[in-house]
């Protein structure tokens, strides 16, 4: 059901990338690999990835590619979003203060296909009502917990007949960036402003 989730936020954010020229490319494989054949394959110098945080198999991910990069003479930025204010980042890293900086497409690149679960040999999960991915579905769960569902947050969150209709439910969202913390923490603000 993760998966699903994955799976469906992947097709909305290349629904929407579509919409402004720019495809989503996706590949399944060891990360330096699959970016060694792309950049080899498409005369690609430079690379821009968002730094997510660290656990011990990312960071172990990040020093191959920090070294692949770096001996293939590939420019590799990453860009920390928000939620990374925190944590000690590592040299290079751009600060979340900074705008990204301007992308182009790289031209002939196929954009691949999003994984079901049986090709990625994840035991199938079903579950009826696991939450749905996508930016839509996330805009839809925050508006309905500023509008309604939230108001009986404080008293309800901690039982587990009622949590989880009063939770917000907006953390895979969160963690997988159909949402921002960011525009959440404006929304509520907003709407805190409304209705104090």
């Amino acid at each position: 059901r993760q998966w699903a989730f994955v799976a469906e936020s992947l097709a909305a954010l290349r629904e929407d990338l579509a919409g402004i020229g720019a495809p989503l490319v996706v590949r399944v494989g060891d990360a330096v690999q699959v970016l060694a054949g792309l950049c080899r394959r498409h005369r690609i110098g430079r690379i821009v990835s968002h730094a997510d945080a660290e656990t011990p198999w990312t960071a172990a991910r990040n020093l191959r590619m920090a070294s692949w990069a770096r001996d293939a003479g590939i420019e590799w930025t990453e860009v920390a979003q928000a939620g990374l204010q925190g944590r000690a980042c590592r040299d290079g890293i751009t600060s979340p203060a900074l705008p990204a900086p301007m992308l182009r497409a790289v031209e002939g690149v196929e954009p691949g296909l999003i994984p079901s679960a049986r090709a990625l040999r994840l035991a199938a999960d079903p579950c009826p009502h696991r939450q749905l991915g996508g930016r839509a579905r996330g805009l839809e769960l925050l508006e309905s917990f500023l509008t309604h569902r939230g108001e009986p947050y404080r008293q309800a969150q901690s039982s587990p007949l009622s949590a989880e209709r009063a939770s917000s439910r907006l953390s895979p969202h969160l963690a997988h960036g159909t949402l921002s913390p960011r525009e959440v923490m404006l929304a509520t603000a907003v709407r805190q402003a409304e209705r104090p």
